[in-house]
C-alpha cells in the first residue's frame, strides 16, 4: 500500500524557527513533532467546561451577530464572548508559539457535536482545505507547506469517550500524503446537499457529506492497527495537532449523550486565509467573507495579508498575548 512522503524522510517537517519552546513543555513538542498529536491538555476544569457550554447554548441561538447566516456555526468567535475568550486561552497559546512561533492568526472556530447514534468520522487529512471547494483556503508566504502551518485545537466540553465518539488519530501520518485535497470527489462539493446538514453530518459519511476516501492516494490504504491512537477525554481538556495528522472519531454509541466540542484552527501571521476569495460555498452552505477578520491571538501581524478582527461583535477586544 503506496504513501506519499513529503520531503525525505518528512525532514522539512519542522517547528518555526522561532518557536518559543517553554522548558516544561518541551517532551510534549517533541511528542508532537512524533506523533502529530498530543493531549489531552487541561484548559478547564470540569464545572468551568460546564458553565462555557451552557452559555454558548444559548448565545448560540442569536444569531444576529453572527459573521455567516448559515447552519454551519463557523466562527462564532467572532459573536460568542465566551469563545472569543476560549481561542486566547494562555494554555493554548502557550503550545502555539511552542510551534507556530510568535506570531500566530485564528482563523476558524468550529462546533462539532456528535449525537446518540451517530455514525464514526471517518479518516481524513487536511492541509490547505481544498477539498471543501478545490480552492485552497491557506496559503503560506514566508515558508513552503509543512506538516505544521496549521494547528487545530480540539477542546471537549462534554466527556469524549469511546463510547460517545472520541477522537482518534494514527500516530505518525502527518509525514505522508495519505490524501490528496487536489483530487475531485465523487460528492460532496454539490452547491446543495439532497440532505439538510445534520442529517448529512451525523447519518450519512460523517464527514459533512464528504466521503473521504474519494481523495486517498492509495484505495486500499488502511492504517496498521498498532498507529491508531483513541483518545478519551474529560469535560476542559484538549488535544493539539496538525490536521496533516490523519484523524477521524469513533461513532457516538450511546442512546442519550451528546459528545460537543469546539475547535480552534490556527496558522502563523505569513499564512493567507480565504486567498483572493470575498465568497467561498462549501458544505452546501455559503459563506459571505466581508464581515470575516482573522484575529491576532499572539504577537503582531507584520504582513499584512488578511482582515484583522481586534474586537468581536459586542465591541470586546480579543487579548492578544505580547511575544515581542
Amino acid at each position: 500500500m503506496t504513501e506519499t512522503h513529503i520531503g525525505p524522510s518528512g525532514s522539512d517537517i519542522a517547528i518555526a524557527d522561532n518557536a518559543i519552546v517553554p522548558e516544561d513543555i518541551k517532551g510534549e513538542i517533541d511528542q508532537f513533532m512524533q506523533d502529530g498529536f498530543i493531549g489531552p491538555i487541561k484548559l478547564y476544569e470540569p464545572d468551568e467546561a460546564a458553565e462555557i457550554l451552557r452559555e454558548v447554548r444559548v448565545k448560540n441561538q442569536d444569531t444576529t451577530h453572527s459573521v455567516f447566516h448559515n447552519s454551519m456555526n463557523y466562527d462564532r468567535h467572532l459573536d460568542i464572548p465566551e469563545l472569543s475568550r476560549h481561542v486566547t486561552h494562555p494554555t493554548i497559546l502557550k503550545y502555539l508559539n511552542a510551534i507556530l512561533g510568535p506570531d500566530v492568526l485564528s482563523w476558524r472556530t468550529e462546533f462539532f457535536a456528535k449525537f446518540p447514534g451517530s455514525r464514526g468520522t471517518e479518516w481524513h487529512q487536511v492541509r490547505d482545505y481544498s477539498y471543501a471547494t478545490g480552492k485552497p483556503q491557506l496559503l503560506p508566504t514566508k515558508s513552503d507547506w509543512n506538516a505544521y502551518i496549521d494547528i487545530t485545537v480540539w477542546t471537549t466540553f462534554t466527556p469524549a469517550t469511546k463510547k460517545t465518539g472520541c477522537m482518534r488519530f494514527v500516530r505518525g501520518s502527518h509525514r505522508d500524503r495519505i490524501f490528496d485535497e487536489s483530487k475531485s470527489p465523487a460528492r460532496g462539493r454539490e452547491s446543495r446537499y439532497e440532505n439538510d446538514h445534520e442529517t448529512t453530518f451525523t447519518k450519512d459519511t460523517g464527514f459533512y457529506g464528504y466521503d473521504f476516501s474519494d481523495f486517498a492516494v492509495d484505495p486500499n490504504w488502511e492504517p496498521r492497527p498498532e498507529d491508531v491512537v483513541d483518545v478519551e477525554m474529560q469535560p476542559g481538556e484538549a488535544l493539539i495537532f496538525t490536521a496533516s495528522c490523519v484523524h477521524g472519531a469513533l461513532p457516538n454509541i450511546t442512546e442519550r449523550d451528546t459528545r460537543f466540542a469546539i475547535t480552534s484552527r490556527y496558522v502563523p501571521t505569513h499564512v493567507r486565509v480565504y486567498p483572493d476569495q470575498d465568497a467561498y460555498t462549501a458544505h452546501g452552505q455559503d459563506f459571505d467573507l466581508k464581515d470575516y477578520g482573522t484575529v491576532v491571538v499572539s504577537g503582531r501581524d507584520t504582513f499584512g495579508h488578511n482582515r484583522i478582527r481586534t474586537t468581536n461583535a459586542h465591541g470586546e477586544p480579543f487579548a492578544v498575548k505580547n511575544t515581542h
